[in-house]
């Protein structure tokens, strides 16, 4: 690269701005002058809002990094371009063409050039199921078909998973969950996805039934959920997610949404998602703080997700797996990637972030701690108790139909489900049962 040189950011196909960097191989951004006056437009995150100027490194480089993958599937696409896991730029300029969120990298979006291809013509196989399995062999040599002609994906996030594009019987994209007759597409020349698929993992066996419980509760409860499903693949199965930062507009075309998840909102490294070890992280009271951006009502949703995480038990909701959406106004983004450790003891059960300054697991909570996170982000601690409170009534009651619909669903194996669903409702139990209590450290 040259000095000279620059990458710039795409909303579809209008210029948002341009990622520069220096001789000296520093990054910075600035916003397009013709986006800072395009009606509609919005920032790229709350670290970067609209104005003129140049943001450095240490605002961009953060930002551009929660877009990857991690940990293993960083390195393995890392392997199959043939570039460094730290060159964040030069990955994405390679598979930055359908994004989480709105944006695309390097490349513009253009309606006219989207193309998708079923995965069945793809690898040559009779049914989706075994096109399906097919496809979840590539994930760990080649994540996201990197290096394929006319593909440009990225998930962030450690796990193995993809995103493809439901289409309907005429071949349409589509939104929402697959159906009887619609067919799973690899999204090309920067198409938008609209499902994110995560296949099983022997590491943690049941995963799909725990997801898809866990989200399935908190939407009835009346939380804002990700949409999901199990699917079947040739033998194994998978989780669907319905992508929430899609929409279709008047003509049936699909359009994206821009979101970000907290560790970008925060502008800390996806290292730093966890609130442990010696590396500075998103701590409780930092996490609570990120709704000060956001209207009462999408406050109200956040401090909802937090409370639902805990009672459920999901240790791993760390700062990317809270997200805000940032176009047409600032809102919470509906709670996704929510699954109980206390189906498995041999994974790590300590809380994301540390409540009342120390690491603690599901069963360390008591009453007291509740009123330490109240304190620690500027909230009424009576009011939390007592929502938490109304949400383990409403968890309790809606136990039976969450289970039902889990259980009925083809690929779920109804024990998982049940089994999952009795952890779950103990631990909101015990957690209800000394709420009122002395209950100490």
């Amino acid at each position: 690269m040259t000095e000279d040189e620059t990458i710039a950011v795409f909303y579809e196909k209008f210029s948002v701005g341009q990622v520069y960097l220096s001789a000296s191989g520093a990054l910075s951004f600035a916003y397009d002058p013709r986006w800072l006056a395009t009606r509609g437009n919005f920032p790229l995150s709350l670290t970067l809002p609209l104005r003129r100027g140049r943001f450095e490194e240490e605002i961009i480089l953060p930002w551009l990094a929660n877009l990857l993958p991690e940990e293993e599937q960083l390195a393995a696409l890392s392997r199959a371009l043939g570039l460094s896991t730290s060159d964040a730029l030069a990955l994405l300029r390679e598979i930055g063409g359908d994004t989480a969120g709105a944006i695309s990298i390097g490349e513009p979006s253009v309606r006219n050039d989207w193309t998708y291809e079923s995965l069945q013509d793809h690898y040559g196989k009779p049914t989706e199921s075994q096109a399906l399995a097919r496809h979840f062999e590539d994930l760990g040599k080649r994540p996201f078909l990197a290096g394929e002609d006319g593909v440009r994906l990225s998930l962030a996030g450690g796990q193995k998973k993809t995103a493809l594009t439901v289409l309907n019987e005429d071949g349409k994209p589509k939104l929402g969950l697959p159906q009887p007759g619609d067919r799973l597409a690899i999204p090309k020349n920067g198409a938008p996805s609209t499902v994110i698929i995560k296949p099983d993992n022997p590491r943690l066996p049941g995963i799909a039934e725990n997801e898809a419980y866990c989200l399935t509760l908190a939407g009835l409860i009346g939380i804002s959920v990700a949409e999901c499903t199990i699917l079947e693949a040739d033998g194994r199965k998978a989780l669907a997610v319905a992508r929430y930062d899609r929409s279709l507009r008047k003509d049936g075309s699909l359009r994206r949404l821009h979101q970000e998840d907290f560790a970008q909102a925060n502008g800390i490294y996806p290292g730093q998602k966890y609130e442990q070890g010696t590396i500075p992280g998103l701590d409780m009271a930092r996490l609570l703080q990120t709704g000060d951006h956001l209207p009462p009502a999408g406050a109200l949703a956040l401090l909802d997700q937090m409370i639902f995480n805990i009672l459920v038990a999901n240790t791993d909701a760390h700062a990317k797996n809270y997200s805000v959406l940032l176009g047409n106004g600032l809102s919470m983004a509906p709670l996704y990637d929510v699954s109980s450790v206390l189906h498995w003891d041999h994974v790590n059960q300590y809380h994301a972030q540390k409540i009342a300054g120390k690491r603690r697991k599901p069963a360390d909570i008591a009453p007291r701690h509740w009123n330490e996170i109240a304190h620690s982000a500027g909230l009424n601690a009576s009011a939390l108790r007592r929502r938490t409170g109304e949400i383990i009534d409403a968890m309790v009651a809606h136990r039976v139909e969450a289970t039902e619909r889990i259980s009925s669903l083809a690929g779920a194996t109804p024990e998982m489900v049940e089994h999952v669903a009795q952890l779950v409702e103990g631990n909101a139990l015990r957690v209800g049962g000394r709420l009122s209590g002395l209950d100490g450290d």
